[in-house]
């Protein structure tokens, strides 16, 4: 039978205070009229009219069908007029394609149109954004309607649902809600009516009313009608019903919240085996429409599933008891994947929970193996989310625990560990005493690069197992207990199986780094010595070793021969370290020809001999020699007193004789500096004038050098005070004992360059204040003198 279309005016007898209801419209033969009308007549009422409502109604008739109205107020009659169609169950494809739902064919406001259309175009869907929306919008409502609608269908049925709420607009939402939800076998005979006047007598499973609704007729307040009678949902701030939990509503309503529609009957569409069009068998049962599995595939499309946390433990016990039973009955590979898939996302949040289902996925891999490859397919089994405790049950199943053969193992070559190595990672053995030896040997080898054989088989080795974790616990072991020869040995292992090594890097320990390097640099870019060293403190250390530990890495890796750096490369190492490090780890005697022969005396040497002036490890040649350096230095930059230098100095360069001749330069420079700089009479109490007058030439040309730079005691400004000119007169004029011939030449050029050169500014009467200081503080003797050298010098 086709669908019929028919219209009745509903008018309400203002005498009897009846409704009757009128066809405006020929009744086709074979409709069942007389009981459409009584359905009409207990559904919709002539009065209070209260807009627009929708119902549909499944009729308990011979040819069954189902009835869907459109009831609204007629201004004409000032009555109600209902459009009804009527669709018998064998109604085919003659009139075009059914609906969707019938709840599809609700008019919303914002539809437009002319307005005198009763149902919405049968094109017309609920967009299922708005129905996402509106889930969003309800929070915690969802699932305990959901969980009554699925009662709806249960045998003996659920109670009838009452929705409570402000616009009939809502109430179709909350059906829509529940179609979306539903096979779509139940979606379509679920009745429905979007407003009744009287639930009490309403035929359908979901009844709307609204605020508006006599509380003589249907009390939503009643505690006997929400407990006992109806399953009220109640949007007007009334309590409703006291929630049922439902695992199937939970799970449903989980995915709404998520944003994807549960859809049951449809498959999964995407890719690989998270998204196959497969379906999963849930029990021996699969015709269950309320599969808990095939929602759960839905929720593959969710990207995380956090909000798993949010589920009643019952609802994700139903799940894992599901895809337990599924594990066990499963007979395609999809379904097997699906389950999978799920046991992983299901371990992220709940590790314990997934077990029984992990270990059930991995006793159906292994019955469906040949007999011969059981523990094979249980050791591949790397992609079920397996405990140690869970694995250890399945592989004591099949036989003797992995590291007891493992342990057997350890006393042959490399190459007959494999196999039951790879059944110990497999199953999560990361505490196994056996793996610990087994560990150990093969960091033995491989930290042996002499023993070319066994070192290649355990990289073999290594490579076929290809486990990360087994990996890095091998290389943590090779960064324990670390010997200058053991860190040369991981230069060589470097050098040999560096490409092996790279992947393991990030993570690793810094000697394995700093060797991989090392090895690198040198293969690719021909770095050594001191050139090496930098670099790698400048890749791996931010430019500076800061501790010990790394400091020796470094001297093993970048000096491996003796530990002793060549001449040329002992000036660079305080690049990259400190001198104070050096001297900790008594590592400063392989730089002592930096210390004696330096190329270029600058700063670094003079902070290397600081820190290391009282070094027991020195000979007293060497020690002077820091000393040396420092006292000179320190005295040329004002940091020292005369008085110590003098006491010091010649007791210094006796224990330090055999300097490099850049060495006593630089040193006798600073000397030169230092008296340069101190006041005439400062130099000539003190016994540097002496030390000068005997000195060699190389000290005087420093020191006639340093006069000319001087600051302070010998600048011009200083030199026009009589007192200072009469004090310096003396102390370059005065006899020493013992003096060179070279002081008297320097003395006799300085008091003509530096004197001379101020006399035109001292004028007559200047010069009579010198010849009066002369007389006073020396004697008679020194005012001839220096009225016959002035004499000389015009």
């Amino acid at each position: 039978m086709a669908i019929r279309e028919l219209s009745y005016v509903l008018l309400r007898d203002p005498d009897s205070g009846a409704d009757r209801l009128t066809p405006v419209t020929e009744v086709p033969e074979g409709v069942p009229d007389d009981l459409m009308q009584r359905i009409i007549s207990v559904t919709h009422r002539a009065a209070p009219a209260v807009g627009a409502a929708l119902s549909y109604t499944r009729l308990p008739h011979r040819a069954g069908g189902g009835l869907l109205c459109s009831a609204r107020p007629d201004e004409e009659s000032d009555g109600l007029r209902v459009d009804a169609r009527y669709e018998a169950d064998d109604a085919g494809d003659a009139d075009g394609p059914r609906r969707r739902w019938p709840v599809d064919a609700w008019r919303p406001s914002t539809l437009g149109g002319t307005g005198d259309e009763a149902f919405a175009p049968d094109t017309r869907c609920w967009d299922e954004a708005l129905l996402v929306k509106f889930a969003a919008d309800q929070g915690r409502r969802v699932a305990p309607f959901l969980a009554d609608v699925r009662r709806l269908f249960a045998d003996p049925a659920g109670r009838q649902i009452v929705v409570a709420e402000r616009d009939q607009e809502t109430v179709a939402r909350w059906i829509a809600l529940a179609c979306a939800s539903l096979p779509v076998h139940y979606a379509r005979a679920l009745t429905f009516t979007t407003h009744s006047a009287d639930p009490g007598v309403a035929p359908q499973q979901v009844v709307g009313i609204g605020p508006d609704t006599d509380a003589d007729l249907f009390d939503r307040h009643d505690v006997a009608t929400v407990t006992h009678l109806f399953r009220v949902h109640d949007g007007l701030d009334g309590r409703g019903s006291p929630p049922l939990s439902d695992p199937w509503a939970q799970v449903a309503a989980w995915l709404w919240r998520e944003g994807v529609v549960p859809r049951p009957d449809e498959p999964v569409e995407g890719t690989d085996a998270e998204r196959s069009g497969a379906q999963v068998p849930d029990t021996g049962a699969p015709q269950d429409p309320f599969a808990l599995l095939p929602l759960v595939r839905r929720a593959l499309a969710v990207r995380t599933w956090h909000a798993l946390g949010d589920l009643p433990e019952d609802a994700l016990r139903e799940i894992l008891a599901a895809a337990v039973r599924a594990a066990e009955h499963g007979r395609t590979d999809d379904a097997a994947q699906h389950l999978a898939v799920i046991a992983r996302r299901i371990a992220e949040h709940r590790p314990d929970a997934v077990q029984p289902l992990a270990a059930a996925l991995a006793r159906s891999r292994v019955r469906a193996a040949d007999p011969q490859d059981v523990v094979p397919a249980l050791e591949a089994c790397t992609d079920l989310p397996l405990d140690e405790g869970t694995w250890r049950t399945l592989r004591s199943e099949l036989g003797p625990p992995p590291e007891d053969e493992l342990r057997k193992m350890l006393r042959y070559p490399f190459d007959a560990w494999e196999k039951p190595l790879r059944a110990v990672l497999a199953g999560g053995g990361d505490r196994s005493s056996a793996l610990d030896e087994a560990v150990d040997k093969i960091a033995g080898a491989l930290s042996s690069p002499e023993a070319r054989r066994a070192c290649a088989d355990a990289v073999a080795l290594l490579a076929a197992v290809n486990h990360g974790g087994l990996v890095r616990r091998v290389l943590d072991r090779l960064a324990r207990d670390l010997t200058d020869r053991r860190v040369r040995a991981l230069r060589d292992l470097a050098a040999s199986y560096g490409d092996w090594l790279r992947p393991y890097l990030d993570g690793a320990p810094l000697v394995i780094r700093l060797a991989v390097s090392a090895a690198n640099l040198k293969h690719l870019h021909r770095l050594e010595g001191a050139d090496l060293w930098v670099q790698l403190a400048k890749r791996h250390l931010d430019g500076q070793v800061s501790d010990g530990s790394t400091l020796r890495i470094m001297w093993a890796l970048v000096w491996p021969q003796n530990g002793f750096p060549p001449n040329s490369d002992q000036s660079r190492v305080t690049e990259v370290c400190p001198p104070r490090l050096i001297v900790e780890e008594a590592m400063e005697i392989r730089l002592t020809h930096w210390l004696r022969h330096p190329s270029a005396p600058d700063q670094s040497l003079v902070d290397f001999a600081r820190a290391s002036a009282r070094s027991p490890r020195y000979n007293r040649s060497e020690r002077a020699t820091a000393q040396l350096i420092v006292l000179t230095w320190d005295f040329a930059h004002r940091n020292e007193s005369v008085q110590r230098v003098m006491e010091h100095l010649p007791t210094l360069e006796h224990q330090a004789r055999g300097l490099g001749s850049v060495l006593q330069d630089a040193i006798d420079r600073w000397l030169a500096s230092g008296l340069a700089q101190l006041g005439p009479e400062e130099l000539r109490r003190s016994r540097a004038l002496r030390y000068l007058a005997t000195g060699h030439v190389g000290r005087l040309r420093h020191y006639r050098a340093a006069v000319a730079d001087a600051q302070g005691a010998l600048e011009p400004a200083a030199l026009c005070e009589p007192r200072r000119v009469a004090a310096l007169f003396v102390v370059w004029r005065s006899d020493q004992e013992g003096a060179t011939g070279g002081w008297r030449d320097t003395a006799e050029d300085l008091l003509h360059d530096v004197i001379g050169s101020v006399l035109p500014q001292l004028g007559e009467r200047g010069n009579d204040e010198v010849l009066a200081f002369l007389k006073r503080d020396v004697g008679e003797d020194w005012v001839r003198a220096w009225t016959e050298w002035r004499r000389r010098l015009r």
